[in-house]
């Protein structure tokens, strides 16, 4: 059955997610003398207006923003309460939505280390979330198979224990195991597709350098589009150039 959402890989852009685009546009508008409009969040979020207007009302019931006033398709909102950076997570009756499992199991294996499904079900639980043995195990292998852990063990009265590879802690956003439509490993931190079915992982230290090339060039792009706002802005950009091989002339 088709629901129409999109993959996330397609739905989320520069590595962020639909809704925290959303949330840091409603921030953006609510601090500037541009109006708080649906229009307006949808244009500088590049999000659909449907989405956009569910989105604000579902903060709305949420008591975090509020309607000022209706313009036919269009809305004038307020922003009541800034929650900082993140994007609060409502549904669309606006009561508070715990954060997904994976997340928890990601979370806890950069700081641990090490786990086993069990420890995952238990570290998803202290977060909030809930989430079957069987379901960690299963996205614990999809991270073996993409080559961010390894197991060891897996035998009757041996349980066994997944570990993050040295170098593939790409980041605080949770690879994405896509089994409905793909049987993909999608990575945020990334924004890209890191391993699909009947592909080899990278080794260990290859992972690495290239999840490092990939997050300077993130930076560099970053610190480009923001220069005018950085102190010594292109000082940094060169010698991020410098790194990656990919030195060109500093934009005045």
């Amino acid at each position: 059955m088709r629901t129409g959402k999109k993959p996330a890989h397609l739905a989320m852009t520069g590595a962020k997610a639909p809704r925290q685009l959303m949330w840091e546009a409603i921030r953006t508008l609510a601090n500037s003398d541009v109006a708080l409009t649906t229009y307006n969040v949808s244009r500088r979020s590049g999000q659909d207006d449907e989405a956009v207007r569910d989105y604000l009302r579902a903060l709305g019931h949420a008591s975090i923003t509020q309607q000022v006033k209706a313009m036919g398709r269009d809305a004038l909102w307020e922003l009541l309460t800034d929650e900082g950076a993140e994007a609060p997570r409502v549904n669309k009756r606006g009561e508070r939505q715990p954060p997904e499992a994976v997340e928890c199991i990601w979370r806890a294996l950069r700081i641990m280390g090490t786990l086993s499904a069990a420890e995952a079900v238990e570290q998803a639980a202290a977060g909030g979330a809930a989430i079957s043995e069987h379901s960690a195990r299963v996205y614990l292998q999809g991270l073996v198979l993409a080559g961010y852990v390894t197991r060891e063990g897996g035998i009757p009265g041996k349980p066994g224990r997944f570990t993050l590879v040295s170098g593939r802690n790409s980041g605080p956003l949770h690879p994405i195991y896509q089994r409905c439509n793909y049987e993909q490993i999608y990575d945020p931190n990334l924004d890209r597709v890191v391993w699909v079915k009947g592909q080899q992982p990278d080794p260990a230290e290859l992972s690495g350098l290239r999840i490092e090339v990939a997050r300077l060039r993130k930076l560099l792009a970053e610190l480009k589009s923001a220069r005018p706002l950085v102190l010594y802005g292109d000082a940094w950009i060169k010698e991020i150039e410098d790194a990656l091989g990919e030195s060109s002339e500093v934009q005045a």
